[in-house]
């Protein structure tokens, strides 16, 4: 797919300003057509945008990203199998961010964590085939036909509604795939209550997920034996470790 046969779609929340969304304008190729979805909730905007479009290829972005070079190529080229009907690519911090945002950063992109979506936050691997876990709605390709074969994004749930109109068209049984090379910047939550907000919101849209949309109650990993061996061998590291330090500094000789 060639970077002219895609329709832009920018999610923008006016509480943000212009500058944000005027940097993210900027950094997009100026042969693609644009629409910035402002009307009404986000997915209303997003799906009155896509009615206009005239892209095979639709290109979802938030007004607070900033497309790096070759990010659209990166997104497209899958897109010539035609199987392909997601791609989703990765939103990396902006340079010389704060300290409380380093930190949201290095939360987010933890395994420890996020789980299997810490690959939305940092570059994992390669390009493969995934899920709705992988992917994240400010830097998203979407084939048109299969947007409209699923009646682009659910209205009656925010956030997690890229999440469910993922699920859709993989249930049509078209491939979703993950490409680390395709990258946006993107802002991150400052530590700690602004944090704390933003990750009450996902897990409430996940909860909202699980309730109203069946054959979507997966959280963001499965259980098994190699994560719970890791997972309590971290806990009785850093137990055994501290338990080393108070003793050795009360009683070791």
């Amino acid at each position: 797919m060639n970077v002219r046969d895609a329709t832009v779609i920018i999610a923008h929340d006016g509480k943000r300003g212009d500058v944000m969304l005027n940097r993210c304008l900027l950094s997009i190729p100026s042969v693609c057509q644009v629409f910035v979805a402002t009307e009404g909730d986000v997915s209303q905007a997003r799906n009155q945008a896509c009615e206009k479009a005239d892209g095979k290829i639709l290109v979802f972005l938030d007004d607070d990203a900033e497309v790096r070079d070759g990010c659209f190529e990166e997104l497209l080229a899958p897109f010539e199998d035609p199987q392909i009907g997601v791609v989703g690519g990765v939103n990396l911090p902006f340079e010389g961010i704060s300290l409380e945002e380093k930190v949201g950063a290095t939360l987010l992109a933890s395994p420890l964590t996020m789980f299997k979506s810490a690959a939305r936050y940092e570059r994992k691997g390669n390009i493969r085939e995934t899920d709705e876990s992988e992917i994240v709605g400010c830097v998203m390709a979407v084939r048109t036909l299969a947007f409209n074969q699923v009646g682009g994004f659910p209205t009656d749930i925010i956030p997690c509604e890229e999440n469910v109109l993922i699920n859709r068209i993989q249930q049509l049984g078209w491939k979703v795939v993950y490409n680390p090379f395709a990258v946006v910047y993107h802002r991150r939550p400052k530590v700690f209550l602004e944090y704390s907000r933003a990750i009450f919101h996902y897990g409430k849209g996940r909860g909202m997920m699980m309730r109203k949309h069946a054959g979507a109650p997966r959280m963001f990993w499965s259980p098994n034996r190699k994560w719970l061996y890791y997972v309590a061998g971290f806990i009785i590291h850093y137990l055994s470790y501290i338990a080393g330090v108070i003793w050795g500094w009360f009683k070791g000789e």
